[in-house]
């Protein structure tokens, strides 16, 4: 299982580009045999870092810290368009 995978940017192309990288690692790996049971994206939600505070951007849904409003990036949006229909497409 591999969890807390994930990349702080406020760059959500480069967020994307991580995530179907290490996807495509992950499969080329399980082709080889490893046995990998999950993947869980870190983080859902930006949040507190207790070294950094507020100002890391590490989550598929992007949280406004003064409204608290939430916005799903694009990078959710395909990360689950691959969870749903097992196809990676860049």
């Amino acid at each position: 299982m591999i969890t807390e995978n994930g990349i702080c940017t406020d760059d959500d192309t480069l967020r994307w580009e991580y995530i179907a990288g290490h996807l495509e690692s992950i499969f080329r790996a399980m082709q080889n045999g490893a046995v990998i049971t999950g993947y869980l994206y870190w983080s859902l939600l930006d949040n507190f870092e207790w070294d950094k505070g507020f100002s890391p951007r590490f989550g598929l849904v992007e949280v406004d810290y003064d409204t608290f409003k939430r916005n799903i990036r694009e990078s959710a949006r395909k990360f689950s368009r691959v969870c749903q229909t097992g196809v990676l497409k860049r």
